[in-house]
């Protein structure tokens, strides 16, 4: 089986803007809770879109079930 994942991670949703800070910093907690969103469709799905918390699609992921 083969899993690919793909997730751009360039939008807001992905990004803490700290007021005290000019460099906003990364938040992984965003990229999980898409994990955990789409882990359970691999049961009974393909392939499908990966969606940020705003409902932006930022990615998409495929199974390949087939054994090499």
């Amino acid at each position: 089986m083969k899993i690919n994942i793909n997730i751009e991670t360039d939008n807001s949703a992905f990004w803490n803007h700290d007021e005290d800070s000019e460099n906003p910093t990364f938040d992984y907690s965003e990229v999980e809770r898409i994990l955990k969103e789409i882990m359970p469709k691999f049961e009974y799905r393909d392939s499908g879109k990966c969606i940020d918390i705003n409902g932006n699609t930022v990615g998409s992921y495929s199974i390949n079930k087939e054994v090499a």
